[in-house]
Protein backbone atom coordinates (compact mmCIF):
# COMPACT_ATOMS: atom_id res chain seq x y z
CA UNK A 1 0.00 0.00 0.00
CA UNK A 2 1.63 3.60 -0.80
CA UNK A 3 1.54 6.33 1.11
CA UNK A 4 -1.35 8.01 -0.43
CA UNK A 5 -3.74 4.91 -0.14
CA UNK A 6 -2.70 4.74 3.63
CA UNK A 7 -3.51 8.88 3.81
CA UNK A 8 -6.99 8.51 1.93
CA UNK A 9 -7.83 5.51 4.04
CA UNK A 10 -7.51 7.47 7.09
CA UNK A 11 -9.72 9.89 5.97
CA UNK A 12 -12.66 7.71 5.50
CA UNK A 13 -13.35 7.84 2.21
CA UNK A 14 -14.12 4.61 0.47
CA UNK A 15 -11.52 5.09 -2.75
CA UNK A 16 -9.00 6.74 -3.51
CA UNK A 17 -9.09 8.77 -6.87
CA UNK A 18 -7.09 8.08 -9.81
CA UNK A 19 -4.43 10.66 -10.50
CA UNK A 20 -1.60 10.91 -12.19
CA UNK A 21 0.40 12.65 -9.68
CA UNK A 22 3.03 13.10 -11.61
CA UNK A 23 1.42 14.28 -14.97
CA UNK A 24 -0.26 16.69 -12.62
CA UNK A 25 3.13 18.21 -10.79
CA UNK A 26 4.44 18.43 -14.70
CA UNK A 27 1.11 20.64 -15.21
CA UNK A 28 1.58 22.38 -12.01
CA UNK A 29 5.17 23.72 -13.02
CA UNK A 30 3.66 24.86 -16.56
CA UNK A 31 1.48 26.38 -15.17
CA UNK A 32 2.97 28.22 -12.66
CA UNK A 33 5.91 28.90 -15.29
CA UNK A 34 3.52 30.25 -18.17
CA UNK A 35 1.29 32.47 -15.74
CA UNK A 36 4.47 33.73 -13.90
CA UNK A 37 3.50 33.77 -10.53
CA UNK A 38 6.19 33.89 -7.48
CA UNK A 39 6.07 31.84 -4.73
CA UNK A 40 5.09 34.53 -2.31
CA UNK A 41 1.90 35.24 -4.61
CA UNK A 42 1.23 31.71 -4.70
CA UNK A 43 1.54 31.10 -0.66
CA UNK A 44 -0.83 33.99 -0.63
CA UNK A 45 -3.58 32.63 -2.94
CA UNK A 46 -3.58 29.39 -1.08
CA UNK A 47 -4.02 31.40 2.18
CA UNK A 48 -6.78 32.94 0.94
CA UNK A 49 -8.46 29.78 -0.42
CA UNK A 50 -7.93 28.19 2.69
CA UNK A 51 -5.17 25.59 2.30
CA UNK A 52 -2.10 27.18 3.25
CA UNK A 53 0.80 25.40 2.01
CA UNK A 54 4.64 25.67 3.44
CA UNK A 55 7.08 27.34 1.48
CA UNK A 56 9.55 24.54 1.77
CA UNK A 57 6.48 22.29 0.25
CA UNK A 58 5.74 24.56 -2.72
CA UNK A 59 9.80 24.10 -3.17
CA UNK A 60 9.21 20.80 -3.04
CA UNK A 61 7.05 19.98 -5.73
CA UNK A 62 8.07 22.84 -8.12
CA UNK A 63 11.86 21.36 -7.70
CA UNK A 64 13.78 19.98 -10.94
CA UNK A 65 12.61 15.87 -10.73
CA UNK A 66 9.72 16.19 -8.32
CA UNK A 67 7.09 14.37 -10.36
CA UNK A 68 8.98 10.96 -9.59
CA UNK A 69 8.37 11.48 -5.74
CA UNK A 70 5.44 9.92 -4.59
CA UNK A 71 5.66 11.52 -1.37
CA UNK A 72 3.18 14.19 -2.17
CA UNK A 73 -0.39 14.01 -0.06
CA UNK A 74 -2.60 14.60 -3.10
CA UNK A 75 -5.77 16.13 -0.82
CA UNK A 76 -3.08 18.18 1.02
CA UNK A 77 -0.62 19.13 -1.38
CA UNK A 78 -1.65 18.61 -4.99
CA UNK A 79 -5.17 19.42 -5.58
CA UNK A 80 -4.81 23.03 -3.32
CA UNK A 81 -2.10 23.58 -6.16
CA UNK A 82 -4.36 22.28 -8.84
CA UNK A 83 -7.70 24.12 -7.93
CA UNK A 84 -5.27 27.35 -7.84
CA UNK A 85 -2.73 26.94 -10.95
CA UNK A 86 -4.95 25.13 -13.03
CA UNK A 87 -8.08 27.27 -12.58
CA UNK A 88 -9.27 29.14 -15.94
CA UNK A 89 -8.97 32.44 -13.81
CA UNK A 90 -6.43 33.31 -11.83
CA UNK A 91 -7.01 36.43 -9.56
CA UNK A 92 -4.72 39.81 -9.91
CA UNK A 93 -3.10 40.19 -6.58
CA UNK A 94 -5.25 42.03 -4.22
CA UNK A 95 -3.13 45.41 -4.17
CA UNK A 96 0.39 46.84 -4.39
CA UNK A 97 2.26 46.07 -1.75
CA UNK A 98 3.67 49.68 -2.00
CA UNK A 99 -0.04 51.15 -3.09
CA UNK A 100 -0.54 52.86 0.50
CA UNK A 101 2.91 54.41 -0.04
CA UNK A 102 2.37 55.30 -3.79
CA UNK A 103 -0.94 57.11 -2.77
CA UNK A 104 0.72 59.28 0.38
CA UNK A 105 3.10 60.68 -2.33
CA UNK A 106 0.66 61.24 -4.98
CA UNK A 107 -1.01 63.43 -2.07
CA UNK A 108 2.48 65.02 -0.95
CA UNK A 109 3.03 65.91 -4.52
CA UNK A 110 -0.23 67.21 -5.25
CA UNK A 111 0.00 69.38 -2.06
CA UNK A 112 3.52 70.97 -3.13
CA UNK A 113 1.86 71.62 -6.94
CA UNK A 114 -0.69 73.61 -4.84
CA UNK A 115 1.47 75.31 -3.17
CA UNK A 116 3.87 75.88 -5.95
CA UNK A 117 0.72 77.74 -8.08
CA UNK A 118 0.07 79.33 -4.43
CA UNK A 119 3.68 80.73 -4.60
CA UNK A 120 4.09 81.81 -7.92
CA UNK A 121 0.46 83.73 -7.87
CA UNK A 122 2.38 85.59 -5.01
CA UNK A 123 5.61 86.34 -6.80
CA UNK A 124 3.33 87.31 -10.09
CA UNK A 125 1.48 89.85 -7.49
CA UNK A 126 4.76 91.41 -5.86
CA UNK A 127 6.30 91.90 -8.92
CA UNK A 128 3.25 94.13 -10.09
CA UNK A 129 3.68 95.54 -6.54
CA UNK A 130 7.77 96.26 -6.72
CA UNK A 131 6.85 97.69 -10.14
CA UNK A 132 4.49 100.36 -9.25
CA UNK A 133 6.48 101.10 -6.15
CA UNK A 134 9.31 101.79 -8.69
CA UNK A 135 7.12 103.77 -10.51
CA UNK A 136 6.02 106.10 -8.10
CA UNK A 137 9.86 106.22 -7.45
CA UNK A 138 10.62 107.46 -10.42
CA UNK A 139 7.51 110.03 -10.47
CA UNK A 140 8.87 111.31 -7.02
CA UNK A 141 12.05 111.97 -8.35
CA UNK A 142 11.52 113.45 -11.47
CA UNK A 143 9.09 115.72 -9.36
CA UNK A 144 12.13 116.43 -7.11
CA UNK A 145 14.14 117.55 -10.13
CA UNK A 146 11.62 119.86 -11.06
CA UNK A 147 10.82 121.48 -8.12
CA UNK A 148 14.93 122.11 -7.53
CA UNK A 149 15.28 123.57 -11.01
CA UNK A 150 12.46 125.95 -10.29
CA UNK A 151 14.14 126.64 -7.10
CA UNK A 152 17.54 126.74 -8.61
CA UNK A 153 17.06 127.83 -12.03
Amino acid sequence: MDRNQHIFEQTGESEMPQKDIPKIIQELKSAKKEKEITYPRLLDMLEANGTPLGLTTLRRVFAEGSEVNDSFNYQTTIAPLEAILLADDIPEPESNPYAKELENFKAVIHTQNEELVRLYKMVEHLEERVSFLVEQINKKDELIQRLMDKLLG
